[in-house]
């Protein structure tokens, strides 16, 4: 811990009763998972706690699921697109959350639990690179039917991330689940994406995550 041998009896530790006193749980299991000894001991860090909740959760994850729900919720009467024929880019980015159930259930099934985080978080990264690419906020203003095929595809994605998520962030996953429009919970549908249905009613979208200072 921070350097020095985890005691207890020094009070040299990380009290989860406390920490759980000031912040949610789901920061604390993804920094823990996230560097986990596999092979040699690990140092936990407050620093590098902070810096995974705000640049990974908050910055990567949170951000692509408030971007594109708010996006849907402003622009299409607050429930799931209509997009008629998907477009490539379209379809490779569901490829890619199909994908990403197979390789993270393989990393998890055979242990490799900071490699099924990594997986998840990399296919966040490539959704959040296909939202900035396709800028629904501006196709909204020019061509409508082009922001519901690209907000579509990426409910799509966040349905999937919802899933290969859950085993690390399993109170966040379930907020999303829930923001999805989705009911009962997350574990309910096993291992699997739950595809959007064009006209279901959705909650107004709140941040998954809290910013650290």
């Amino acid at each position: 811990l921070e350097g020095k041998q985890l005691s207890t009896s020094r009070n040299w530790a990380v009290w989860v009763p406390d920490y759980l006193d000031r912040f949610p749980p789901d920061p604390l299991r993804y920094h823990l998972a996230a560097n986990m000894p596999e092979s040699s001991d690990a140092d936990f860090s407050w620093g590098e706690y902070v810096r995974r909740n705000n640049d990974e959760l908050v910055a990567t994850f949170g951000n692509l699921v408030h971007r594109v729900l708010t996006q849907v919720y402003r622009n299409f009467d607050q429930a799931v697109p209509e997009p008629g024929a998907l477009r490539p880019e379209d379809e490779e980015l569901i490829a890619k959350a199909d994908a990403a159930l197979e390789t993270v259930a393989t990393s998890l099934d055979t242990t490799r639990y900071r490699e099924a985080l990594n997986l998840s978080m990399g296919f966040a990264r490539d959704s959040n690179r296909y939202l900035d690419s396709q800028a629904p906020w501006k196709q909204i203003k020019v061509d409508r039917d082009a922001a519901a095929k690209t907000l579509y595809a990426s409910m799509y994605a966040l349905s999937a991330l919802k899933t290969t998520l859950y085993p690390f962030l399993p109170f966040s996953a379930q907020s999303l689940h829930k923001l999805l429009g989705l009911s009962g919970k997350v574990e309910d549908a096993g291992w699997a994406i739950a595809q959007p249905v064009p006209g279901t009613q959705l909650p107004e979208p709140k941040p998954l995550f809290t910013k650290l200072d």
